[in-house]
């Protein structure tokens, strides 16, 4: 997924326009909003629970549906308004092909949540990877052939369409009747708290882009969406399949508190060992990575991927620490955790739109730190993981990266003076030894590496075990 996603900044940034890019931002960050009420948190509520039935689930397919036809509808019949709101005619049938993507997650969302249960990440894996392929390779025919923005369009609906296809392939469970008093109430309380934080959470990752298109136009989003796509690249594969595999393996352990705490320590631990020296490393080479990956025409964007890349640092953190609520099934403090997040990263972009999306950027940072320190003590509360436990987990990565860091500032001067190509090959062979240096420096650090080194290739090793309690 990291190579399809480089692939698809790197090649469509070369055959459009920014311009392109922020009509399809504009929608997007209008339609991701409608988007928080399309599963209502029932996939997760599936994932997370102990006992489930075939009724259940089919009572919340057909739930699902319902409420996925009529958001399409909603949307579809909004796209006028969209278009008055941005003042841009064209946005109207993007808006109405867009909404289409609504029909095809209702059919997919139970199944999906289905395979997550049952542990069947290779199946989970393929499905992203296929429908990614497929949704690319439409998008750079289409836009090569000079289809312009409606390259972008397609892809985001191939991409839906092929994901629904392969989830029914792969997951054998079919719906049956809806089922009056089926025992969904405590699911839906659950999901009900976890769409009100997706909401929240909508509103404090889409606010930037909506203000930024309101107030400066299409080519400011343009030049901030793919700065941030590109910035959030190397998060993707590590953060994504962390939050997919540990979701339903922390709900399986939640009665067990000791085996619970080793785990998520040991993944927080293993995540902030590899994203913090990538975080380090694309902030300070930012210029030869943008230059590399969208071209000289995306230079501008230099300064909002380094403040946003920055920004990052943290953000995973806050991010892993929300699993705990939900593993553990406090759904309702979940809701209030991302009320609070969320309000400080909605002040910080009111305050910074004043400079634009450079001041965008910078509020990231600001809030992703206040949300960092708020959650350290709210979400450990009544939880099975301690929070000095868990800065044990983090200090050593963080450390590391930052001496990382200071000798990269230090050195370039010297290194960019090279070709670019021959500048990334040295900083990149002089930042892992750095890194690998400072953590042998710590006290039992050669041996934790050594310990990390070891998941991936005993995993390899093992047979898959089927989780508990499946359905089918």
């Amino acid at each position: 997924m990291f190579v399809l996603r480089l692939a698809s900044i790197m090649v469509l940034a070369r055959l459009l326009i920014p311009e392109h890019f922020g009509l399809i931002g504009m929608v997007t960050a209008l339609t991701v909003f409608i988007e928080r009420f399309e599963d209502l948190g029932l996939g997760d509520a599936v994932v997370q629970r102990t006992e489930l039935t075939h009724e259940q689930v089919s009572t919340l397919f057909w739930l699902n549906i319902g409420i996925c036809f009529f958001i399409a509808i909603v949307v579809a019949v909004c796209a006028k308004a969209v278009a008055w709101f941005y003042n841009d005619q064209r946005l109207i049938w993007i808006t109405v092909a867009l909404a289409s993507n609504f029909v095809f997650s209702g059919l997919s969302i139970q199944h999906q949540a289905l395979i997550r249960r049952r542990m069947r990440f290779d199946h989970f894996a393929l499905i992203k990877i296929i429908s990614t392929v497929l949704s690319l390779g439409i998008a750079i025919i289409l836009a090569w052939q000079g289809f312009g923005y409606w390259a972008l369009v397609w892809k985001e609906i191939s991409r839906s369409l092929t994901v629904t296809v392969l989830a029914w392939l792969f997951c054998p469970w079919r719906p049956g009747l809806p089922v009056r008093n089926a025992g969904v109430k405590s699911m839906l309380k659950f999901g009900g708290n976890v769409t009100g934080y997706n909401i929240l959470y909508y509103l404090s990752n889409n606010l930037d882009s909506i203000l930024l298109g309101k107030f400066f136009g299409a080519v400011p989003v343009g030049l901030y969406s793919r700065a941030r796509q590109l910035a959030a690249i190397p998060m993707g594969p590590l953060l994504e399949p962390m939050q997919y595999v540990s979701l339903p393996a922390l709900s399986a352990l939640q009665n067990d508190h000791v085996q619970y705490r080793n785990y998520f320590e040991k993944m927080l631990a293993i995540l902030c060992f590899l994203y913090m020296p990538i975080i380090v490393y694309i902030g300070i080479y930012s210029h030869p990575i943008v230059y590399i990956a969208l071209g000289s025409q995306w230079m501008n964007t230099v300064p909002i991927f380094r403040l946003l890349a920055f920004s990052a640092f943290a953000s995973p953190i806050v991010v892993m620490l929300g699993l705990i609520m939900i593993s553990t099934g406090q759904s309702r403090r979940y809701f209030f955790w991302g009320l609070f997040t969320s309000l400080s990263t909605i002040i910080a972009f009111v305050v910074g739109i004043r400079w634009g999306a450079i001041g965008l950027a910078a509020s990231w940072s600001v809030s992703t730190m206040a949300n960092l320190i708020f959650s350290l003590f709210f979400v450990f509360k009544g939880s099975p993981v301690g929070i000095v436990s868990t800065l044990k987990s983090i200090y050593k990565p963080a450390i590391a990266s930052i001496g990382m860091g200071i000798v990269l500032l230090q050195t370039y001067n010297l290194i960019s003076s090279f070709h670019v190509a021959l500048q990334m090959a040295l900083s990149i062979l002089l930042g892992i030894g750095i890194y690998f240096i400072v953590w042998v420096l710590f006290p039992g650090g050669y041996k934790k590496m050594v310990e990390f080194a070891s998941y991936p290739l005993s995993a390899l090793k093992r047979k898959r075990v089927s989780a508990p309690n499946e359905i089918i």
